[in-house]
């Protein structure tokens, strides 16, 4: 291994682990609300209490269709009319997954411009849906 591939190496990982500790930083003291928020085209669309075992479904007027499983704390893409499927493989954001997760609180389902959010607590007081994000 050549020196320059070495520093190439270690640059990456310096990298992801300074990625990972800014993302638990960030997560700290944060937790699942019970409510999602449910976004088409980017706009907000409904905010929803989470129940065990409910469906949602997001019915577009293109034909575009999404149904959302809840679960005990958390919800996923039960099924979609997407040609990829990508939503669905995503599987579930709970509370007690979504720092690990690579979308965090968000299922996304981009052919049909849906977003499925995990809304978060901090401090006992929701997040404002409206607030950027950083």
């Amino acid at each position: 291994m050549k020196k320059r591939d070495l520093l190439l190496l270690l640059t990456v990982v310096l990298l992801a682990a300074l990625l990972l500790g800014g993302t638990m930083l960030l997560s700290r003291g944060k937790t699942a609300s019970g409510q999602m928020r449910i976004f088409v085209n980017g706009a907000l669309h409904d905010t929803v209490s989470i129940v065990k075992g409910r469906d949602y479904e997001v019915k577009q007027q293109d034909g575009s269709v999404n149904v959302i499983r809840m679960t005990e704390d958390g919800f996923y893409m039960l099924s979609s009319t997407c040609h990829n499927q990508l939503c669905i493989q995503q599987g579930e954001a709970n509370a007690r997954n979504w720092t690990a997760r690579s979308l965090g609180t968000h299922v996304l389902c981009l052919p049909n411009r849906v977003d499925i959010e995990l809304v978060l607590t901090d401090d006992k007081t929701v997040i404002d849906p409206n607030a950027p994000d950083v």
